[in-house]
């Protein structure tokens, strides 16, 4: 049986997000053909911490790769659990075909991996609407700090065009996308 981990989504070719998984979701992951699993968590996946997914990602050759993030909050005056420090590294590996097909998760598939994928948007292009429109579908709600958040996002992008995934910036061209307005972005042809 194939089953998801909770608020499990394709994010874009290649690119899959969720919540932490677990063992019943193994099957359902190994069918994803998967490179990297980024987790956003407090500790990182060891031998130690959770034995089945160390195993699980050795035997099928999956990079683990840990960015710590604090636990979310709950209500409407939660914090931000991460820095955008964090965020460019999350992207770097998200935006770079050597390192999919990759999956993202927090703990809950919630808040912070939902700020990932906001602030990808924001390099996308993509409006505040939307990106907000997209961020409410896996939390149960968007707060001011959230927002404030996606939309200070600034900060420095290395791309190496010979390894950038093909839907990073469909149909834009080159002065577009390097005239970023809060994202100043690096190209290179490595």
């Amino acid at each position: 049986m194939f089953i998801p981990p909770l608020k499990f989504s394709t994010v874009q070719e290649g690119f899959y997000r969720g919540a932490y998984p677990r063992e019943i979701n193994f099957p359902f992951l190994e069918s994803l053909s998967l490179k990297t699993i980024v987790s956003l968590t407090p500790s990182p996946v060891t031998p130690e911490t959770d034995p089945k997914l160390y195993d699980f990602a050795t035997r099928n050759k999956i990079t683990l790769v840990h960015l710590e993030c604090e636990q979310s909050g709950k209500g409407k005056k939660r914090g931000v659990p991460l820095g955008y420090s964090t965020v460019l590294e999350a992207l770097d590996l998200i935006i770079h075909t050597s390192h999919s097909p990759i999956y993202v998760h927090c703990v809950n598939g919630g808040q912070v991996t939902s700020l990932i994928v906001a602030c990808l948007r924001k390099l996308q292009f993509w409006t505040s609407l939307t990106i907000f429109n997209e961020f409410i579908n896996y939390t149960t709600n968007i707060t001011l700090n959230d927002r404030n958040f996606v939309e200070g996002f600034r900060g420095d992008i290395q791309v190496d065009s010979s390894d950038k995934v093909s839907w990073l910036w469909n149909g834009m061209s080159n002065g577009v996308v390097s005239n970023h307005p809060m994202i100043k972005i690096h190209q290179s042809d490595i």
